[in-house]
């Protein structure tokens, strides 16, 4: 039974992504503070994938029963719509939204209504509280055959995340020096519903337009503590933003002059309650909001116009630099397998997604389904970064040592778990090195004795040659005839022994069946 005293309600948003709204709950489940309730909205995705992901989930002992309402939609509504669902089927105190791929410390609500009861007293017109946020860089790798979410670390936030203004400044906010994510704030559900929910016309960005219509009337005062964690992954292929940090100015849909006008309120001068000509305190403070409403409308639009401004100068700047590669490698960039589509069981770039990646390595780390680096340890600076506008996947290691290579999971194709219809596989490799330099390919193979004891063997290494400023396909022909069926198998790609800044780059990868 739901207690009577349950002061927070949880909107949790989610759409075809079980993997995500599975950790979501999670999250909420692992709260010191328990008297919460969710709502959970599922905007119109697959009903069945849901169930099979959540299974015994949300049953007790981690959920007490009545504690999660499902709204399942027939069809979507969208992000904005979605949230004010779950906002009106609640009736708690308090309203946070926590998206499904987004979670909290375990002492976030705790901290966050003992900070709304503190403070209240000290501002009438408080209508929330938010704590502060890390963004965390993660990914989503195939191990054994299941996918993962593996996270690869902390991810800067511009400067706006972190002020520590006590009070949300309305004008900084509107402006863009202050910035705040849904996974962060804890509003009281009357005050959200009086400012009309999230705008359901706007398809992105629906939280901001929401706060600048929030803050008009209502004050937000921020905890400085990072108590939420705010989850990107570095390959999404639905998602076109390039970094938290322009995550606004990507996205084609968005409206500059819609959301500018959200801010703006009347300013017509308010008459007097008792019909006198002096205005009350009330109204001429309503006066003196609109005023600077407009006020705020004007800076929004300036602000705006420099951030395209300045996203054009860096969009030109790139394109500058990409040429200057392009002429500096000779034009490999534009080199890519020729291997029909039917032919083909991996490729390089559509594993990539269609926007650029980039993050931190770590010995024997999968990255991109299949790859890792095999290596003693992990130096400082190994990086890897995916262009596939440029066609260019770099991986830059500070110090190759003794031993550096980069691994490729044949998994499915040879040894154990191949699929018997194949009699082989081609794999196809084009690179490229400003400075030239020999490197090997091998196939390696692991296998198991009767003790479980593991041992690698390398078998048909040959040895390639790139020249300086220019690139070199190079093609191998595995049989399957030769790993055997409890074995595991890689394309092993050995790098320069004891080189130092050394920089491999990819423009394509191919395996294909053999004919």
């Amino acid at each position: 039974m739901v207690s009577s005293v349950d002061r927070v309600g949880v909107v949790v948003r989610t759409k075809d992504r079980p993997g995500f709204v599975a950790r979501a709950l999670t999250s909420i489940a692992a709260q010191s503070y328990r008297g919460w309730r969710i709502c959970l909205v599922n905007d119109g995705g697959d009903e069945a994938a849901l169930d099979a992901a959540l299974g015994d989930f949300v049953r007790p002992p981690a959920f007490r029963s009545g504690s999660v309402v499902r709204l399942d939609l027939p069809a979507s509504v969208g992000r904005a719509e979605a949230f004010n669902r779950g906002l009106h089927a609640l009736d708690t105190e308090f309203v946070c939204c926590l998206d499904d791929d987004d979670t909290w410390d375990a002492h976030f609500l705790d901290e966050l209504l003992a900070f709304f009861d503190r403070t209240l007293p000290l501002a009438p017109d408080l209508g929330g509280v938010a704590a502060l946020v890390t963004a965390i860089r993660e990914d989503i790798v195939v191990e054994d055959g299941v996918e993962t979410i593996r996270a690869l670390g902390e991810e800067g936030l511009p400067h706006a995340f972190g002020r520590k203004d006590f009070f949300v400044d309305p004008v900084a906010y509107t402006t863009y020096r202050h910035d705040l994510y849904p996974v962060q704030w804890m509003l009281r559900r009357d005050a959200v519903i009086e400012a009309g929910g999230f705008p359901p016309d706007f398809n992105v960005m629906e939280d901001r337009a929401f706060m600048t219509i929030f803050l008009q009337s209502r004050r937000l005062a921020v905890l400085d503590k990072k108590l939420a964690f705010h989850h990107r992954r570095v390959r999404r292929t639905d998602d076109t933003q390039r970094s938290v940090t322009l995550n606004t100015l990507d996205n084609p849909s968005y409206d500059w002059r819609l959301f500018s006008d959200l801010a703006k309120v009347g300013l017509n001068t308010p008459r007097a309650e008792t019909g006198d000509a002096t205005a009350s305190p009330v109204a001429t403070a309503a006066l003196v909001r609109a005023a600077a409403a407009s006020v705020v409308r004007e800076l929004n639009d300036e602000t705006s116009a420099l951030w395209h401004k300045l996203d054009g100068t860096r969009s030109g700047i790139e394109a500058r630099l990409s040429r200057l590669e392009t002429a500096l490698q000779g034009g490999a960039g534009g080199h890519e397998v020729d291997i029909q589509a039917e032919e083909r069981l991996w490729s390089l770039w559509p594993a990539v997604g269609s926007s650029p990646i980039g993050y931190t390595l770590g010995a024997g780390t999968p990255f991109l389904d299949r790859f890792a680096l095999s290596m003693a340890e992990t130096p400082a600076g190994l990086l890897f970064h995916a262009d596939p506008g440029t066609q260019r996947a770099i991986l830059q290691i500070p110090d190759t040592r003794d031993w550096t290579a980069l691994e490729m999971s044949l998994e499915g194709w040879l040894g154990a778990k191949a699929d018997p219809t194949l009699s082989g596989i081609r794999a196809d490799l084009i690179v490229s090195d400003l400075q030239g330099c020999l490197f090997e390919t091998a196939l390696s193979v692991e296998t198991r004795d009767r003790l479980g004891r593991r041992s690698h063997a390398f078998s048909d290494g040959h040895v390639h040659a790139c020249q300086p400023g220019g690139a070199v396909q190079v093609t191998r022909y595995f049989d399957a005839s030769a790993v055997g069926p409890a074995a595991s198998a890689k394309l092993s790609i050995a790098l320069p022994r004891q080189a130092r800044n050394f920089r491999l780059m990819i423009h394509d990868l191919v395996i294909s069946r053999l004919p």
